[in-house]
């Protein structure tokens, strides 16, 4: 017997992770995609690594100075556009609020448990579900530039080793045979870190594997699907209008990454996210022709990894708020990446058949995705990852079916519900909500 039907809104890794847990633990689920296919917004094209090693926020103590620096830089990894700036502003002060000392290496331990809970269940999915993926599973090579950045990571890392980080500090040398790709820069490098349990994977294979599974299993999964608005009726979700109309449910899960903040907004719950535009580079070569691990440099603020036939070039965080123009200055940023890491490669890789892309991130104010329930009974939420959504859908998914179902929880979910920020929106936009009941 089904313990309830949920819709899940939202068909990009959160919402099917979301669709595949709840669907685990014994509810009737329908997915809801308002695009033609899954995963073809913010999980089409992302970093493709799993990294609980970058735990991290955004919103390091001292950002606010780096953004002044960076302005008007189109290299910049980390790029405000004034004319967005409107968008963001109280969510930005937020974001400036929260990059406190404390607030931020909180954030940073919260983010690891949920990251190294979240591998953990996608691995048991992996095995038991047969995913193909494009997996690697060699770790994350974190290179370094700056000897006060590579000491401060060392630190970092240390500071979270009492929850299970492993870190390894390398020497030039030693990151040379580990990572033979990286001999030509070895005089460039201070050192590196190898993260050994990170993983990396296509996040756009691993949603389609998701949606087959879910499909053999009976869920349905409506493409072309857009809701409108959440139906509510005497303070409890029931269902969602769409185009098609409306479309009943006992629970109404929010998983539609930045989509859903307006969504949740009709009915008077407010999250602090808002979009911040990621670029990638997926560049077609002969497998094992790259490197052998995920590499990230931390100069740079940005990634390349291997996946399969695909060598995928991604990073940069531009506040732009809806704008998915496809900036050739961000495009050119990875190219250089490359040759940064890999002069060699750069000469030799088929340029003209590399696919440039643009997707925005749900960004939250304090680094932190939101998980679990609203205000509103039988209304849920799960977004606001920001760098971190491949690595931590299936831990934020299984985490969001635990407290639905009243089961108890592997993690502490308090770090990353709702009531930590939440402000109820004017009364108006309750009874606006009311209204369509």
């Amino acid at each position: 017997m089904s313990r309830g039907d949920v819709l899940v809104v939202g068909g990009g890794l959160a919402g099917l992770a979301s669709a595949w847990a709840l669907h685990e633990a014994g509810y009737t689920v329908r997915l809801l995609e308002r695009r033609e296919d899954v995963a073809l917004e913010t999980s089409f094209a992302n970093g493709g690594i799993l990294t609980p090693s970058m735990p991290d926020p955004w919103n390091a103590p001292g950002v606010h100075w780096q953004l002044l620096r960076w302005l008007g830089r189109e290299d910049a990894p980390m790029l405000l556009r004034p004319r967005a700036i409107p968008g963001y502003v109280g969510w930005g002060l937020r974001f400036l609020a929260a990059s406190t000392s404390q607030s931020y290496h909180s954030s940073m331990q919260a983010n690891y448990r949920l990251c190294a809970y979240s591998l953990e269940r996608l691995r048991a999915w992996r095995t038991a579900l047969k995913l193909e993926y494009a997996v690697g599973t060699r770790g994350t090579l974190e290179v370094y530039r700056n000897p006060q950045s590579f000491e401060q990571a060392v630190a970092e890392v240390r500071s979270l080793s009492s929850l299970g980080l492993v870190g390894e500090p390398l020497d030039p040398a030693a990151t040379a045979r580990l990572e033979p790709l990286l001999d030509e820069i070895r005089g460039d490098m201070v050192g590196a870190i190898h993260f050994p349990a990170d993983e990396s994977g296509d996040a756009l294979l691993f949603c389609r594997a998701l949606r087959e599974r879910l499909e053999a299993r009976g869920v349905r999964v409506l493409v072309n699907t857009a809701v409108r608005t959440v139906r509510v009726t005497a303070g409890t979700a029931v269902g969602v209008e769409t185009a098609g109309g409306f479309l009943p449910g006992s629970h109404v899960v929010m998983a539609g990454g930045p989509w859903s903040t307006a969504l949740l907004a009709a009915c008077g719950v407010h999250v602090d996210v808002r979009p911040v535009k990621g670029y990638s580079l997926s560049i077609p070569i002969d497998p094992g022709a790259g490197p052998r691990h995920a590499l990230s440099d931390d100069s740079l603020h940005a990634v390349m990894t291997p996946l399969g036939a695909t060598l995928r070039l991604a990073g940069t965080a531009e506040f732009s708020g809806w704008d998915m123009t496809l900036r050739p200055g961000r495009v050119q940023a990875l190219w250089r990446l490359l040759a940064a890491l890999s002069p060699t490669l750069a000469r030799t890789v088929d340029r003209p058949g590399a696919r440039p892309w643009c997707g925005l991130r749900p960004m939250s104010a304090d680094g932190r995705p939101y998980i679990g329930a609203t205000p509103v009974a039988g209304l849920y939420v799960n977004t606001g990852h920001g760098h971190l959504g491949w690595t931590q859908a299936a831990g934020s998914a299984s985490l969001l079916a635990q407290l639905i179902s009243g089961a108890a929880t592997a993690i502490d979910p308090r770090p990353f519900a709702l009531s930590r920020t939440e402000r109820r929106a004017w009364r108006g936009a309750a009874r606006t909500a009311e209204q369509h009941s």
